[in-house]
């Protein structure tokens, strides 16, 4: 059975996303749960057809290991996915002051800080996934608690639930499915497009962002995201990973990104349909 790879345990933001993309693909795909981003992404093209990990959060920006992956793996996109991102507290404890120990996952740490911060004398451990914090509490003490997803949970599981405690409302995170098949799809009517592409500069010319960022603007297009990430090589360089609305196959983003292969390297990640939030 083919396999799509994604970050475990069973439960996560990670695993909402699979079965999100396999219900709406009509797929028979098993999924297969890494512990790790840099695992989950090696295992795309081996162990697994494809894989679907989170980019981008609302709140935290994009996430640096997978862009980094991006730079050197032979990896494709395929598709986006965006959901809403929701976190409860629980506790064996029945009051909130009671808490002595939180467990949190190392990204919604940085989601829920807000809350975090407003309690005292707590001791906050990270750790790897959602669904490790909630084993903690379920197997630990009365005063620990854990920070986890709001559909992992419901009132009467704990003595404690406190719902909706992300610093925003209206937090979700972005997910991309990636293949190493690089065949592109046939661009469909009536559909919305955005392609990502890495942009690297590889003779240290002046004005290098400068130039690439007109050869948008002069034709209209409307960049939706842009990130920096170090070369790895020298001190002060860095490679731009850019999304963009449209199709590769459209003739205003083709003769954009002939005029910036003049002077850069361009790799392009993939065109796939546009999503708007929590689609």
């Amino acid at each position: 059975m083919k396999k799509i790879a994604t970050l475990g345990p069973k439960g996560t933001f990670s695993d909402t996303a699979s079965q999100k993309y396999i219900a709406a693909q009509n797929l028979s795909h098993e999924i297969e749960y890494f512990d790790s981003i840099k695992l989950a992404l090696n295992a795309v093209g081996h162990s697994c057809e494809i894989g679907i990990l989170p980019v981008e959060n609302f709140s935290e920006g994009f996430i640096s290991l997978v862009l980094d992956h991006l730079l050197d793996a032979d990896l494709f996109i395929m598709a986006e996915i965006r959901l809403p991102i929701r976190f409860s507290l629980v506790s064996n404890s029945r009051l909130k002051q009671d808490i002595k120990h939180l467990f949190v996952q190392f990204v919604a740490k940085g989601q829920c800080s807000e809350f975090i911060g407003s309690l005292h004398n707590v001791e906050v451990e990270s750790t790897e996934s959602n669904i490790e914090s909630l084993v903690h509490v379920q197997q630990g003490q009365g005063n620990y608690a854990a920070i986890v997803p709001s559909n992992a949970v419901q009132f009467g599981d704990f003595p404690l639930v406190l719902e909706d405690i992300n610093d925003y409302k209206n937090n979700e995170t972005r997910f991309l499915v990636f293949s190493k098949d690089h065949t592109l799809a046939a661009k469909q009517a009536n559909t919305d497009y955005k392609t990502s592409v890495i942009v690297m500069d590889e003779n240290d010319h002046p004005g290098f962002l400068g130039e690439v960022l007109l050869s948008f603007s002069s034709r209209k297009i409307n960049l939706t995201s842009i990130m920096s990430r170090p070369t790895r090589q020298t001190f002060g360089k860095y490679h731009f990973f850019i999304d963009f609305d449209g199709h590769i196959e459209d003739k205003v983003i083709a003769l954009a990104l002939a005029e910036i292969k003049v002077n850069c390297k361009v790799k392009v990640l993939g065109s796939y349909p546009k999503l708007n939030a929590q689609s």
